[in-house]
């Protein structure tokens, strides 16, 4: 296992009147090379959960192990656990500060005391990864449009070499040419790479499409976790929970109310295409 959350538990200003249980007893596994989606409606704990996978918050009770060492022993390096499991916050480029690309990409592996030659390998890398083309290298990041931003943000994690890599919110108030452009580089990315991907996301539609495993949070605990098109088959209990299943899912739950054969367990728009057309041959 690379990351085990065992019994974690979260509370919010405890002891005091607005105390607030954000996570609690949360336990599960995640394997390397998983691509993991994480839903829930506001306040359920989605992001909270991503800042203890690298130590940015520490469990009020419960332990977490990276590759099998607890991360809250005292003796434990968390500067190095946070180069492992890189966080990239929904909007990414308050993440941005240097006056040009190629120096900020380069800011966090300069800070591992890494020799100059492998900071400029690192970073010459990641924004490659990340499809930013070398003549914007020079360029100030804060001349670039949002899409762009956030491949800066992300080529500066990625600089650091992480195992994981946390998405919040990351095609977050980009227009849908731009949100599709940054989950199919992230795609990519785990394809070519093996990493591990955790991304959180309001879209039942991204998931659909991305992830192969979701985690569904609901009041501070794990409500459902297991393969996408599994859990969306509980649409009446995802509802109850104030969330969605995909569009042209809900399609096939209304054809098969009309009489039309088909399998709710299809969750992409190409499936459901073909499901429909097998539904009308049956």
């Amino acid at each position: 296992m690379l990351i085990i959350l065992d019994n974690v538990s979260y509370v919010y200003n405890k002891g005091f009147a607005d105390e607030k249980t954000a996570l609690d007893n949360i336990s599960l596994t995640i394997e390397k090379g998983e691509f993991i989606g994480i839903i829930g409606k506001t306040g359920s704990g989605k992001s909270t959960l991503a800042k203890h996978l690298n130590g940015l918050m520490k469990a009020t009770s419960g332990s977490i192990y990276f590759e099998g060492k607890d991360i809250y022993d005292k003796d434990y390096n968390l500067t190095t656990l946070r180069q492992r499991v890189g966080l990239v916050f929904q909007y990414p480029e308050y993440q941005i500060f240097e006056t040009t690309i190629l120096r900020d990409v380069s800011f966090g592996p300069a800070m591992m005391g890494l020799p100059l030659l492998e900071v400029q390998l690192r970073a010459f890398d990641a924004i490659k990864k990340v499809g930013i083309s070398d003549e914007l290298l020079d360029v100030s990041p804060f001349e670039l449009s949002g899409g762009q931003k956030r491949r800066v943000a992300m080529a500066g994690v990625l600089a650091m070499k992480p195992d994981v890599l946390v998405l919040d919110e990351p095609a977050a108030g980009l227009d849908p040419k731009g949100r599709k452009d940054i989950l199919d580089m992230v795609k990519k990315l785990r394809e070519e790479t093996g990493i591990t991907v955790i991304m959180i996301s309001h879209s039942m539609e991204d998931m659909a499409k991305y992830v192969d495993r979701l985690i569904v949070m609901d009041n501070g605990k794990i409500a459902f976790d297991d393969k996408t098109r599994e859990v969306f088959r509980h649409s009446k209990e995802l509802e109850s929970m104030g969330l969605d299943i995909p569009q042209v899912t809900k399609l096939l739950y209304r054809l098969n109310e009309m009489g039309l054969n088909v399998d709710t367990g299809n969750i992409t728009v190409e499936e459901v295409k073909d499901e429909i057309l097998r539904g009308f041959v049956k």
